[in-house]
């Protein structure tokens, strides 16, 4: 029985990991004598899409619905945050540039942070999931960016900052 315990406790240690990733990162510096705050930073996208996206009040405003990413640099431009509706119906679609959310650990899983009112949002380019908009418009993906405020220099960096 014992060695059953154990080999459920192992399992379930593992699976935790194959469900964040692999990929860690120090996140806030030890004091002496205490561990470093270390949490996962590389997600499979099947753990991302149903990630709940909160404003800064704790609020829930929405959840990844899908990604737009960069062909030639293989980066994650936009979440596809779908806000609204019942089980996927009536719901609307909002591109959130990538940079303009924080990842969070919480002691329940990890969450997007979107610094955003509900108002703000509501008023935001939306889209329906059947009618996505040109991506590939340069002047589309800058009117978006500044809408969140996200910066040229920010649109250069490879992933959320994290908290």
């Amino acid at each position: 029985m014992k060695y059953f315990l154990a080999s459920l406790a192992l399992a379930v240690g593992l699976s935790s990991l194959a469900l964040y990733g692999a990929d860690e990162k120090v996140v806030s510096p030890a004091k002496p004598g205490e561990q470093p705050a270390v949490v996962a930073t590389a997600f499979k996208a099947s753990t991302l899409i149903g990630m709940t996206v909160k404003n800064t009040k704790d609020e829930k405003v929405g959840t990844i619905s899908d990604f737009v990413v960069d062909a030639p640099t293989g980066r994650i431009r936009y979440a596809a945050v779908s806000v609204g509706g019942f089980l996927g119906i009536g719901d609307k679609l909002f591109a959130i540039p990538w940079k303009a959310m924080l990842l969070k650990h919480e002691s329940n899983g990890a969450c997007f942070v979107l610094d955003v009112n509900k108002d703000r949002l509501r008023n935001a380019p939306g889209f329906s999931k059947d009618h996505w908009p040109d991506f590939g418009d340069p002047k589309y993906g800058i009117e978006l960016d500044q809408y969140y405020g996200v910066d040229a220099d920010q649109r250069a960096e490879v992933s959320p900052r994290v908290k």
